[in-house]
């Protein structure tokens, strides 16, 4: 188990350990595969700190700086000496090589960023300072135990097919669901050692894991678990380490590569498919956006569960349909239900007086936008030109009824909605072949508990009828 001593023995120990290692110029430094490190200087570690950390971790690494209150999950409190990102047994230290990784590439989806950008010399300094502030690396017997992953057999050796057994075997469907998508039925009451609520990681999103998504980083997270969450060291699980390795390239296999873009372009075709599944769609290029949290006046910065939608989009003479699929780990349609709106900006408002859709409205002059809205409430979808997506939401405003069909299967929502060209319908976007057409997503998650997590928003991006 990992050792948590209290917050405020924590701090003054670290305090007293800090200014002992100061007045003696001396740290454990643990021994690993890292290249030659520079000698510890805790000087510039802490002036690096403080440039660098303190506005989120404190400047006693407690996790409670100015920015902290903000921030979800929290920052770590280094104190506490429990560090999540390790290639040692759960419940000991990291090495030093283990805090550089961390430092150096951040931890996706939290609001760590990587610091790649200081020099390599000054990264290791704040490992040294790093361990200075946690009394566990003073500890007797604190020395690192590096876990033995054994040999990596290549992509060609190493059974998936085995590895989806042991997926199923070991029970990790429980929390990530059948597809991975964070959606198995533990998933909701998950808590961390601090009793805030956490979610799985949605395996199908490489781009956002924490610690990596390589089959090598997977094999890591699998033999030494994650230390302060629910996810447990498997090493005395699984039965061997050539297992481990082919869960670990199950659990690569089933990641799908984003495919990030400023522009949605809409193939033009004679015929526009009926359903989602017709294998047209497979011909179509497709443009993933990025879903960003909603702004709030305290401040707040909220997590959202839905960070990504993928869009597809054809279109003939008559009308334009979208193909749109996106994660989330509950199917909500009752109060408040999952919802999307699909937002075109017209010609008129592109002088920005209507700005990020994270804070539209953001005045009661923003200028009207046009909103193809769908929800899982009533299974439908209707068109309006509003100022706003309150109207929208609670059902006031209907609009023009537009076609669409949804489907929820393994945590992922697949939507098709089709869009007329030409309606009747006062200050509608007129789609032209002609020109570019600025369009944002909206994405309402009504299973998340907490108002302000609901919405979550895309940059605006181009769309152009090709």
């Amino acid at each position: 188990m990992a050792r948590k001593p209290s917050c405020l023995a924590a701090v003054a120990f670290a305090g007293l350990c800090a200014w002992l290692i100061l007045t003696s110029g001396s740290i454990p430094s643990y021994a690993d595969t890292a290249p030659v490190k520079p000698a510890p200087d805790l000087a510039a570690g802490k002036e690096a700190f403080a440039a660098n950390c303190t506005r989120c971790h404190g400047e006693t690494g407690t996790g409670n700086g100015p920015d902290a209150a903000q921030m979800d999950p929290k920052p770590r409190n280094i104190a506490e000496g429990v560090f999540k990102f390790r290639t040692t047994a759960s419940g000991t230290v990291p090495t030093d090589q283990d805090l550089f990784n961390t430092i150096t590439n951040g931890l996706p989806g939290s609001r760590m960023p990587e610091f790649q950008r200081l020099p390599e010399e000054t990264r290791w300094q704040l490992v040294y300072f790093v361990k200075s502030l946690a009394p566990v690396f003073l500890e007797e017997n604190s020395k690192p135990e590096v876990v033995n992953f054994g040999n990596d057999p290549g992509p060609e050796k190493a059974g998936i097919a085995k590895g989806k057994e042991s997926y199923t075997q070991l029970g990790c469907a429980s929390c990530h669901g059948n597809a991975g998508r964070g959606d198995g039925p533990s998933a909701a009451t998950l808590v961390d050692n601090w009793g805030n609520s956490i979610r799985p990681a949605n395996l199908t999103q490489g781009w956002n894991y924490r610690g990596g998504s390589s089959p090598k980083e997977i094999v890591t997270r699998i033999m030494t678990g994650i230390d302060g969450t629910p996810m447990p060291s498997y090493a005395d699980a699984i039965s061997s380490k050539e297992d481990a390795w082919a869960l670990a390239y199950y659990v690569n296999s089933l990641q799908k590569a984003p495919l990030w873009n400023r522009t949605i372009e809409a193939k033009r075709s004679q015929r526009l498919p009926e359903t989602a599944q017709d294998p047209v769609w497979s011909q179509v290029s497709r443009t993933d956006l990025q879903m960003s949290n909603q702004l709030y006046k305290e401040g707040q910065i909220e997590p959202v569960r839905v960070n990504a939608v993928s869009v597809q989009a054809m279109y003939n003479e008559e009308a334009v349909i979208f193909r749109l699929q996106w994660d989330d780990p509950d199917e909500s349609r009752q109060t408040p239900p999952d919802a999307l709106g699909i937002i075109l900006m017209p010609n008129r408002a592109m002088k920005w007086t209507v700005g990020s859709l994270r804070s539209w409205p953001a005045s009661q002059d923003a200028p009207s936008l046009d909103v193809s809205y769908w929800s899982a409430g009533k299974n439908g979808a209707s068109e309006a030109v509003v100022q706003g997506t309150a109207d929208l939401e609670t059902g006031k405003t209907q609009g023009e009824t537009l076609t669409a069909e949804a489907s929820y299967a393994d945590g992922q929502w697949t939507l098709l909605l089709k869009r007329p060209l030409q309606s009747s319908l006062k200050d509608r976007v007129a789609l032209d072949s002609r020109e570019a057409t600025l369009i944002g997503l909206t994405v309402w998650d009504g299973g998340n508990q907490e108002q302000g997590r609901r919405r979550s928003n895309s940059n605006w991006v181009n769309f152009i009828l090709k």
